[in-house]
């Protein structure tokens, strides 16, 4: 007797465009491979982050369940961050809550909130992780235009909100992949929405300390200091290039977290404590200049990869934060082929646009994520390509 082994969800995967560049790689390029795929950071962990991690780990305190919510060394922290940074009002043991990175963040949130059948936008194009959780969740999946300027979305959102009364609208920015920006106003008007429609917000901030040109990235509680049906994820990954020591945070009304807290404490038991430590030194021992130079290394990668674009004749969005170029195929190409063609005779990597919805039809992700000498060999090899 036959029988389905795997779960008919995967399909929510499928296609896999990770899997497809995993594919390209099996052979070699023309090139070298510049890869531009991947959304890490290629740079270490800084040492004062990495010194208190090494200073904690033989502590045998240390080396059972951490606390269930989080460490109180990185609740606070959060909460100290958001004052400092946003001068908005966090309380630590209410409105924190320590995960498993953001993915994890997002899949948890959205399982703890959402009933089958409940309608959330999504911004398309995308991060993937919003359409697969929703999916999972059994929602009722809504993009709206996200290729635009932010202030020109809060039609379309209010269009639909009133259509579909939606449970939740999800946000992102700095954006991945489109590499935009949203101004204060923009979130001002955002939270007037949802306590028009009572819809919760769910605001992405994984790249808060990368933009450029002196743009300033805001949080949603800024414009909500109450945090009423408000759910932001804070991220360590790409601002202290700790990618891989998986840890992040939520920062939500006490009502939303409740939930989230209480679902995920059923699914694992949080964050090694010294990691926890460590985030929670990132936050408090990190000088002024690290986020400076930070801005400054992705805006030099930034402006070498556009330089190269421009000579090719490819179109694209300049981002303004994020670490990511959004870049138009030529005309009459799909994302696949021409990622296909980039890597086998240029050895540039990227991914397809599709990986981020339906309106990345016609589009690549770059990521900034080479030295910038790198950056700038990617960028001759483009300005190569004239006749694509």
């Amino acid at each position: 007797m036959k029988f389905q082994l795997e779960s008919s969800k995967l399909e929510f995967f499928r296609p896999d465009a990770f899997g497809f560049i995993n594919g390209l790689k099996k052979e070699p390029p023309k090139q070298k491979m510049i890869n531009l795929s991947i959304g890490a950071p290629n740079r270490p962990t800084p040492k004062w982050i990495v010194e208190v991690m090494k200073e904690n780990l033989s502590n045998p305190a240390y080396h059972t369940y951490p606390p269930q919510h989080g460490a109180p060394e990185l609740l606070e922290g959060v909460a100290n961050w958001y004052k400092k940074r946003f001068g908005v009002t966090v309380k630590p043991e209410e409105n924190v809550l320590v995960t498993v990175g953001i993915k994890e963040a997002i899949f948890n949130a959205l399982h703890a909130l959402v009933n089958a059948g409940d309608s959330i936008l999504v911004p398309d194009p995308g991060y993937p992780t919003y359409f697969e959780a929703v999916l999972f969740t059994g929602g009722k999946l809504i993009t709206y235009d996200g290729d635009v300027d932010p202030i020109a979305t809060l039609g379309e959102i209010e269009s639909l909100a009133r259509l579909h009364k939606p449970k939740m609208v999800i946000v992102n920015y700095p954006s991945n992949p489109t590499g935009r920006v949203a101004s204060k106003e923009y979130y001002e008007r955002l939270s007037e929405l949802s306590c028009k429609y009572g819809f919760v917000v769910m605001s992405d901030l994984a790249y808060s300390e990368i933009a450029f040109d002196g743009l300033e990235v805001n949080s949603y509680f800024e414009a909500q200091q109450n945090l009423e049906l408000g759910l932001e994820y804070f991220a360590f990954s790409k601002t202290y290039n700790m990618a891989g020591w998986r840890v992040g945070a939520i920062v939500a009304e006490k009502r939303l977290l409740d939930a989230v807290k209480l679902y995920k404490s059923k699914i694992d038991s949080n964050v090694f404590y010294p990691i926890q430590l460590a985030a929670a030194a990132a936050l408090k021992s990190t000088p002024d200049s690290y986020y400076r130079e930070l801005r400054g290394i992705y805006q030099g990668r930034r402006d070498a990869i556009i330089e190269g674009l421009k000579a090719s004749g490819l179109t694209f969005t300049a981002p303004q934060g994020a670490m990511y170029v959004w870049v138009s195929t030529p005309e009459g190409t799909d994302p696949w082929s021409f990622t296909e063609k980039l890597y086998r005779e240029y050895g540039i990597l990227v991914v397809p646009g599709t990986a981020y919805g339906a309106n990345g039809s016609r589009k690549v992700r770059m990521g900034l994520v080479q030295e910038l000498e790198v950056m700038k060999e990617a960028a001759r090899r483009l300005a190569e390509g004239r006749s694509w």
